[in-house]
């Protein structure tokens, strides 16, 4: 049997967008009354970990990391753009955000309560199916995350990542990161300094291209063996 591998995924390719276009005009008009849309400046914390939930993130648009952590030591699960749901675990009880999000751009989110969302999905059990979607294949991102960072080495799981931001984030080869070396760290569950060692190993054999904070990805096969090895 032939082996599927894929990339480390850090966003779900679900438009979260067509959940609104299920709902009916009462059902809009309960959301839009129970929401506040809210900018945040690059770099502004949106929810930090272990403050109380009481709504669930619609990001419009801009980028994010979710990360959590415990004393001195953080891991970013995952990297979204815009149209993302962030925090539909609020919906059934979660009373303190498991999570911090901060915004690597300039963001846009809605911020919609819970009790309208519970509302919602009592009553339109086409939306409630869409979300749970959504719901479902961030759970299968967190799966994927999960085998990368404990069954690949740092190699792997820095091609991993590369892949993903050229891919799903950017999809483009060329890419301003957006992110420090100490997040990538976080990123990868590796120090920042194999970070460094590894893009310097990547330049050297000719995967990838760096200036500053672009990157170029020039061999793209030879990075998708490298996560594919592990």
């Amino acid at each position: 049997m032939a082996t599927i591998h894929q990339v480390n995924h850090c966003e779900t390719n679900i438009d979260a967008g067509n959940c609104f276009k299920l709902l009916t005009e009462q059902e809009n008009m309960l959301m839009q009354n129970n929401k506040n849309e809210i900018y945040f400046k690059k770099g502004e914390t949106i929810i930090k970990q272990g403050t109380k939930a009481g709504d669930i993130l619609y990001l419009k648009t801009g980028l994010v990391k979710i990360t959590i952590n415990e004393g001195d030591n953080s891991l970013i699960l995952c990297i979204k753009t815009g149209n993302h749901f962030i925090g539909t675990e609020n919906i059934y009880g979660f009373d303190l955000h498991p999570y911090t999000v901060t915004a690597l751009a300039d963001t846009v989110v809605c911020f919609i309560d819970t009790s309208a969302i519970r509302q919602i999905i009592k009553q339109n059990n086409t939306f409630n199916a869409e979300l749970y979607k959504i719901m479902t294949n961030n759970a299968l991102i967190t799966y994927d995350r999960f085998f990368s960072l404990t069954q690949k080495q740092l190699h792997g799981r820095f091609a991993d990542i590369l892949l993903c931001l050229s891919r799903k984030i950017f999809k483009s080869s060329k890419f301003d990161l957006p992110l420090s070396r100490k997040d990538l760290a976080a990123l990868t569950g590796m120090a920042p300094e194999s970070v460094i060692r590894i893009i310097k190993d990547f330049k050297t054999d000719n995967i990838i291209a760096t200036k500053g904070k672009r990157i170029e990805i020039i061999n793209e096969p030879l990075l998708q063996k490298i996560s594919n090895v592990g």
